[in-house]
């Protein structure tokens, strides 16, 4: 290696002094790394702008050691499948769709049953560390995936918003350096995530997170021609951002080397087969495996997809939900073994609920009042608030008797705070927060 090379491990302490706060656009890093890098690529790397911070208190763990992860189930979950309510409204309205009762999963204590393909999350609600919101949404909300997702994003009704809710709590608690890896995305780019003054990393897959070679192409020669590109800063903020983003990149790569166990230079830069799934048991695995890693990180997102059921919903729901059960258990599982269960709190989100009645293609279409679950030492769980109620639609719709900011509202207090002023609150936390 000339004298100019280093480790990679030296690269990233040696050129950390220049890591800055400005997100930078995917064009620009593209085009800064392409003249730079003669046919080197790129993959599975994004980044949004948020913020990290260290609050401080007591209560299950300490607040700034606490970890909120947000599972978003993009798509609209179908909230009256998920949560079965025990009326025969629910089978008059849904006579090819309805689950037989006798595969239903009891939930103690409530009059509503579980979906069978999440078995698996009983246990949790019989321990009390879960708890179910049903009938949520935002007032006036769309049934329009766009607007939605805009609103459930930011946690702002009405005028659209450039910050989404965690992204405004990151601001708020920033304190020194920013540091991306505090705030993660994983499964895609979450826009609750965006904030006005940092940086979060976003995977969109665990295994395509890695700075790919053509097989001809070595990792010292990488290294180099990363180097090159990140001193000395250029005059354009734009480039001095990409620049600046350089170490921040790396250290993400390495991360996620090390959750899956290869940590070699071959995993990081090497040509190879990818690693590695974008299921929601995947994508926690790595959720577990950064959090067991005590890398700072204080909120992470899990995106995935696949809960517009327009169709044939019976077969596709059921899959959807065996794997957030089991991915769900499977993270619980493994906080428990690593020894930090008391500090993570997990919350379900998705942008709308489904149509009381099915449509002609056995499935359901967009409606209103959906179905959270809250997971976590801070829950007062074992309880339903609120109420799918199906004898009062609206046009034809569940109608919404909770406010989504209420549970927004219970996962930034379990994090704690600042709450109400990044919410434009106070809501109410419906008695799911223990003291």
């Amino acid at each position: 290696m000339s004298n100019q090379s280093l480790s990679r491990r030296r690269f990233i302490g040696a050129a950390g002094a220049t890591a800055g706060v400005v997100a930078v656009g995917g064009g620009i890093w593209a085009t800064t790394l392409r003249d730079s890098v003669e046919q080197s690529v790129l993959e599975g790397i994004g980044s949004t702008t948020s913020t990290t911070t260290t609050a401080a208190g007591t209560g299950a763990a300490p607040y700034g050691d606490r970890i909120l992860v947000v599972l978003e189930m993009a798509g609209g979950n179908d909230a009256i499948n998920t949560l079965v309510p025990a009326s025969g409204l629910y089978n008059d309205a849904r006579r090819e769709l309805a689950l037989p009762a006798n595969e239903l999963v009891t939930l103690s204590g409530t009059d509503y049953r579980l979906h069978p393909a999440l078995t698996t999350l009983a246990p949790y609600w019989d321990d009390g560390s879960m708890a179910a919101v049903a009938g949520v949404g935002l007032v006036d909300q769309s049934r329009s995936h766009f607007k939605a997702m805009d609103t459930w994003w930011s946690g702002i009704p009405g005028a659209p918003s450039r910050t989404g809710w965690l992204g405004r709590w990151l601001d708020a608690t920033l304190e020194g350096p920013n540091d991306p890896l505090r705030a993660i995305a994983l499964g895609g780019g979450s826009p609750a995530l965006v904030g006005d003054k940092t940086l979060a990393t976003v995977v969109r897959n665990p295994a395509n997170f890695s700075l790919r070679t053509f097989p001809d192409m070595d990792a010292d020669t990488l290294i180099n021609a990363f180097l090159d590109t990140a001193e000395p800063l250029a005059q354009t903020p734009e480039l001095a951002a990409a620049q600046a983003a350089i170490p921040s990149t790396l250290e993400a790569v390495e991360l996620l080397a090390t959750v899956s166990g290869d940590i070699d230079e071959t995993a990081v830069f090497g040509s190879g087969p990818q690693r590695g799934g974008e299921s929601v048991t995947d994508l926690l695995q790595t959720a577990a495996g950064i959090i067991n890693l005590g890398v700072g990180t204080r909120v992470m997102t899990v995106g995935i997809s696949g809960f517009d059921t327009h169709a044939d919903q019976l077969s596709r729901h059921h899959d959807l939900l065996n794997d957030v059960g089991a991915g769900l258990a499977g993270f619980f599982e493994r906080l428990a073994a690593d020894g930090h269960l008391d500090k993570v709190m997990v919350v379900t989100t998705s942008e709308f609920g489904r149509r009381i009645q099915e449509n002609g293609s056995f499935g359901t279409d967009h409606g209103t009042g959906g179905l959270q679950f809250i997971f976590g030492p801070g829950v007062v769980g074992g309880q339903v608030a609120g109420e799918l109620d199906l004898a009062n639609p609206v046009n034809g719709d569940l109608p919404v008797v909770l406010d989504t900011r209420s549970v927004y509202s219970i996962a930034l207090d379990w994090l704690g705070g600042p709450t109400d002023e990044i919410l434009g609150g106070p809501h109410d936390r419906l008695g799911l927060l223990a003291a």
